[in-house]
């Protein structure tokens, strides 16, 4: 069940990734996709974000955010706030700009890790090559491309 309190800061967090609640909840499967990722990571680097996820088709998915996003009144909306910390605002726009494709293999990455401590990088990369192999191969993407993302994901210390 949704819990109203969530929702000023998530729409105020999703408005802070550029989202649109109209394209989110009436749009193309790709944006509920980044709303489901951007949460997590923002979860994950310590925003109040109080959403629990668990591996899903598209990688991490709380069925309890899309009760929120889609029982989000316009008021909700448009009022909806998050402060948003100095220290997480370059990794967020990061995040941001890259595409629906990036953010399922980045946070099913994190989050077979976040499950699996101490997993090395070839044993993640063939656990996600594995899970995800029929995605890849639909966005033509290979295990390079998941090793782009891990590294990436390094660079920008979000793994």
């Amino acid at each position: 069940m949704s819990d109203a309190n969530n929702r000023p800061l998530l729409s105020g967090f999703l408005k802070f990734m550029g989202l649109d609640r109209d394209k989110i909840v009436s749009g193309r499967l790709e944006n509920r996709i980044k709303a489901q990722k951007f949460v997590y990571f923002g979860k994950k680097l310590g925003l109040p974000l109080s959403y629990d996820f668990d591996l899903y088709l598209y990688g991490p998915y709380s069925s309890k955010l899309a009760d929120d996003y889609y029982s989000m009144s316009e008021e909700e909306w448009k009022y909806g706030t998050l402060n948003i910390p100095k220290s997480i605002e370059r990794t967020l726009m990061y995040l941001r700009g890259n595409d629906t494709m990036f953010l399922e293999i980045a946070a099913t990455l994190d989050s077979i890790r976040a499950v699996n401590k101490g997993v090395s990088d070839s044993k993640l990369i063939d656990v996600v090559s594995k899970l995800k192999s029929s995605r890849l191969s639909e966005k033509n993407k290979d295990k390079n491309y998941l090793w782009n993302v891990l590294s990436d994901l390094s660079t920008h210390n979000i793994l």
